[in-house]
Formats: structure tokens, sequence, C-alpha cells
């Protein structure tokens, strides 16, 4: 995805960032890739839903096209008769995000869409959030102000003399559509998800049901604002959806009132592209090399295996990310190493030493390690190129905050050891080799670890057994509609009929003073050595709406291909596929 360079951004993915501040929150998943801002549709007579994007429900489109360009991003694609283009770009006069849903009604009769926005609040560092999301929620309340059809949420401070960030989303018709905006809104993620389920299918999409109009100190706080479009055969519709951020009330009041008027986004654009192009020459960068700095960014963002040292190098790794510390090297930000050891190779090292200054204009904190190989009776020459290259790039930056946006480092790989080498080839996200090729050729020539599945095994139905109500119900003592005590109080019995569900996850802690495991009614769970909180063996969530689980087991019938799971965690059925045209 692109970077953009305003303090409010899709740094990471789909998530806004701002003055070190998460606005929504993110997370790292190559697999399902399913975190962030999100646009459902819905058809509201049929029932059938998917979304702007891909994700996140997964619904294959008839066709799809994504563009990535500097100042900003479309996704367009088509779903039946209903075509949909979705641009997201970010102010250069503001800390305000931008998407514009252009929907377009290619049929013969008229349709009734319901476009609902999504995005789970933040407003806290981003690393504070991965330790403890339950506990960083609890301090986010929410309001919605009529005035500008928009919702706002504040982080209430800790402790004296903190500040109090605010944030905004806000929902208007574009330049040329109907000004008249009928809302319904939420910002309890438990109501909108519903127990059980996920971000693919929430409950208050699949069943078609209003939006609570819930604000206030919710337990898990999100922005959702709904708008019912009526297309004509032949109509095209434009929503603009903007997320902001600021310090105080009266500033973000200022900065909603602004952009809940649809035709900002036409003025804000223009001003992204200029924007973009000052920028870029700014920097020395060619149009070309952007793109080639972006698509190296994605393999910052997103780990991928086919651009790190080998699984060998790994296996081999015996220090912690501490052993990095003796270079100054914090280990805390991604790392892109480059081994060279020819002097031609400085041709290389200067491309890389202007995609670092691009991706910390962006926002993207890096760290970039040069490891010099050359032998030691020749090293100090190529040391000193490379210092004066550092220096030099250093001293154009206009960015001098190096310990919170990466820095440049030169490494002699006389001067440390085998361990530490391993280390460092093992930590890079990134490792680029001197001697085989450009940028652009070394990243053309990564092939692929293995291929992804088929698209279409992506929507394929889970099928199996959901909950029902069992052929005999046992005779339980204090029994509570969903579970009582059976064997004279020695175990609880969990019953679910149809449907039902507990009212957050019931678990079972079973441990002894070393080892132990959770698991809760629907499956999840996850398992720990000697400590639950620091050493984690498998992935635990803390959300308690969808309850997902980093454990499984899988059945499958080899003849029908049905799937399914002992458990109930993966019965989940898949979007109504009734769009229509």
């Amino acid at each position: 995805d692109p970077l953009w360079s305003r303090g409010l951004g899709d740094v990471y993915k789909r998530q806004s960032l701002w003055n070190k501040l998460g606005v929504t929150r993110w997370r790292e998943d190559a697999t399902r890739d399913h975190w962030g801002s999100h646009i459902y549709l819905r058809d509201a007579e049929s029932g059938a839903y998917w979304s702007a994007g891909f994700q996140p429900t997964a619904v294959e489109p008839d066709s799809y096209q994504v563009k990535f360009a500097e100042d900003r991003v479309r996704i367009s694609r088509t779903d039946g008769s209903i075509s949909s283009m979705l641009e997201v770009i970010v102010s250069p006069e503001d800390d305000t995000e931008l998407r514009r849903l252009t929907l377009t009604n290619n049929g013969t009769r008229t349709r009734h869409i319901e476009v609902t926005s999504y995005m789970e609040v933040l407003l806290a560092p981003v690393a504070a959030d991965i330790a403890h999301p339950a506990f960083s929620n609890l301090f986010v309340e929410t309001e919605y102000l009529h005035e500008i059809r928009g919702l706002l949420a504040s982080r209430r401070p800790r402790k004296d003399g903190e500040a109090r960030p605010w944030a905004a989303h806000v929902v208007a018709r574009g330049e040329g559509s109907d000004s008249a905006v009928g809302i319904e809104y939420e910002t309890d993620r438990a109501r909108f998800i519903g127990r059980g389920q996920g971000v693919s299918n929430p409950l208050s999409i699949i069943d078609g049901r209003p939006l609570s109009n819930t604000v206030g100190a919710v337990l898990d706080p999100i922005f959702s604002l709904r708008v019912r479009v009526r297309l004509e055969p032949g109509e095209i519709v434009h929503l603009v959806f903007s997320t902001m951020a600021a310090n105080s009330r009266e500033e973000i009041l200022s900065l909603a009132d602004k952009y809940h008027d649809g035709s900002a986004f036409a003025r804000i654009s223009a001003l992204v592209w200029t924007h973009a192009q000052v920028q870029l020459h700014y920097l020395r960068v060619e149009h070309y090399e952007a793109e080639l700095f972006q698509h190296l960014a994605s393999r910052i963002l997103f780990s991928d295996r086919s651009a790190r040292a080998s699984g060998r190098v790994i296996r081999a790794m015996r220090l912690s990310h501490a052993g990095l510390w003796g270079q100054g090297i914090s280990g805390d930000r991604p790392i892109v190493l480059l081994r060279m050891a020819k002097q031609e190779d400085l041709r290389l090292v200067s491309q890389l030493l202007r995609a670092h200054e691009y991706w910390r204009m962006k926002q993207l904190p890096v760290d970039l390690v040069i490891l010099n190989e050359k032998g030691a009776s020749y090293a100090q020459e190529l040391q000193a190129a490379m210092e004066g290259m550092v220096r030099a790039a250093q001293a154009f930056s206009a960015q001098q905050e190096q310990a919170e946006r990466g820095g440049a480092y030169i490494v002699r790989a006389d001067v440390i050891t085998d361990d530490e080498r391993t280390l460092l080839l093992a930590s890079a996200r990134v490792v680029l080799e001197g001697g085989q090729g450009s940028l652009a050729e070394q990243l053309q020539a990564r092939p692929e670890v293995e291929e992804n599945p088929p698209f279409s095994w992506l929507k394929r139905e889970i099928q199996g057994p959901r909950a029902g109500p069992p052929s005999v119900p046992p005779q339980l003592a204090l029994f509570n509609g969903l579970g009582g005590f059976d064997k004279d109080g020695r175990e609880y019995v969990i019953v679910l009929g149809q449907d039902q569900v507990t009212p957050a996850p019931w678990i079972n802690v079973i441990a002894n003073p070393t080892f132990g495991f959770t698991v809760s009614e629907r499956g999840a769970g996850y398992t720990w050595s000697q400590n639950s909180r620091e050493n984690k063996l498998t992935p635990w969530s803390n959300d308690p709406v969808s309850d997902p689980s980093g454990e499984a087991f899988y059945i499958r019938d080899e003849e029908s291909g049905a799937l399914w799971s002992p458990c109930l965690l993966y019965t989940s059925p898949s979007p109504r596929d009734q769009r229509g045209s």
C-alpha cells in the first residue's frame, strides 16, 4: 500500500497513525490480512453483502483492480450490476484521511444498497495496545454529534498532565450527489460484530439489523457509520468517509465540520497530487524509484520469507535481539540489510539511502544496515566511502529524529562475531546482496516460496455441525439456561442450542506450576510455558467478542470436500452470494 506523508496516514496498511499514536487498530497478518478500516455493502432486498475491497468479507468479485499511486489508492470492483471504486487519500493540509466510495448501477432496476464503515478506535501507542488491548480499550469514550453527522472519540488521561487525544469519523455525500444523508451509527464492537462472529461476517451486516446508535464508555470501541443509498439504473453516487485526529475537542470539531462537506474531496485530491510531486522532487526520487521503494516497503510491513535469510540461518541464531545493541541498533524497528564487498556496490548503497529517506518522510521507521564484508586489509577504504555517503544523506535529511524514525548503520563483518553476524541476517526483514544486480532486479528475481491457494478456495464454505440441542438434556445442578454443574459439582457442563452463545468466553484453565493452557466453550485457547503472559507458545487474542484461536483441529471429508471442526470455531457460513444483476 502507498505510504503517505501527512502526520496521519495509512502507513501500516489500513491503520491510521498520528503523532506516534495509532488512531485505528491493525496487526500484521500476511495470511488473513483482515485487519484495518473496512467498508461493507449490502443489498437491502436480497440480503447479499460484500465489501469495497476484497477484505474483510472475501467475496469473490466479477472483476477486481487495484492501483497504487504515489498520492492515493484506487480499488475498483464489479459485483453483479453494481460497480464500486474506493479512493483513499490523506490531506496534505490537515491530519485527515479521506475515503471516497463511488457506486454505479449498471443494471435495469433500482437498487437499495446499505453502505457501512467499520474501524476499531485506538488513540494509543501501538506497542501498548499490542501488550494489553482489553485494558487499552477501557479509556476510550465515544459520542455522536448531529451537527457534523459523525462520531467523536477521545482517550481519558490516566494521570495529571497527560494529553487527551481526539478522533472523529464523518460521512458525506460527494460532489454532485444528493446532499441529504440518513445515518445510523455504532461504537460498540460487540453489538456490531456479535459474539462469536468476526469482521468477515458481522451480525449487523448479515442480518441487516439497524445499528444500535450506542455511544459512551463502551468496552470495545469502534467507529461505524451506515448510509442507505438508492441507485436508479445508470445512476452514480459518491460517499466520502473521513477520519481525523487532533489534540483538543475544539480542533477536532473544526476538522469534522470541514470534512463533512462532500465537495472537500475534489479540492484535497488536487492538493494531494501536487504535494506528492513536490515531495518526490525534493527527495530527488523518480517516479519509477518511488514505486520500487513502495514495493520494498511491502516486505518491511509484511514479513516475506522470500526476502529474508534462509531458514538455516534463522535456526542457527543463538543471541537475542540485545546482541544488536553493540552496533547501536535497537532491534525495535524493521531492518533492511545490505551485504556488500565491492566498490561498485556503492550505487546500491546510494539508492537504499534515498529509499531510507523516502520511508522516513512517509513516517515509516526503518533501520538500514550495511554489512561491509570486504576483506580486513581493504575494508577501511570502502568503509570510509560508505560513511561519507551516510553523512551526506543525513545532512540532506530534513528529518532529524533518527532515534524514532530509523537510522543508517555501517557494520564491518571482520569486527563482529559469527553469532552477531548470524543475528543481523536473521533479524532483517529484507536481505539484499551486493553484486546481485540493482534493487529492481533483486526484487523481481525473488520467487514466491510457494504458490498461494486458488482464489476460489478463499471463499469456500466451511461446513459442519453448528450448536444444537443435545438429544437427551443432562440433569444439571444450578442450570442457568447455558450451563450447570454435573457429577456432584465436579464438572461444569455448557449446553448451547441452535445459534446460542455464551455472553462472553467461558473458559477452563488447566495448568501445573510451569505449564498450562486455557480453552473456551468455542474451542479457542492458547498454551504457555513458565509464564502465561511472557512466554506464550501459541497466540492469544484477548478478544471476548470474536474469540479467535491459534490452535485448531480440522476434519475433512476426502470425497465431498466438506470441512469442519470438532469445535464451533470454524463453522460460520460464507456470505450469501445474491448480489444480482
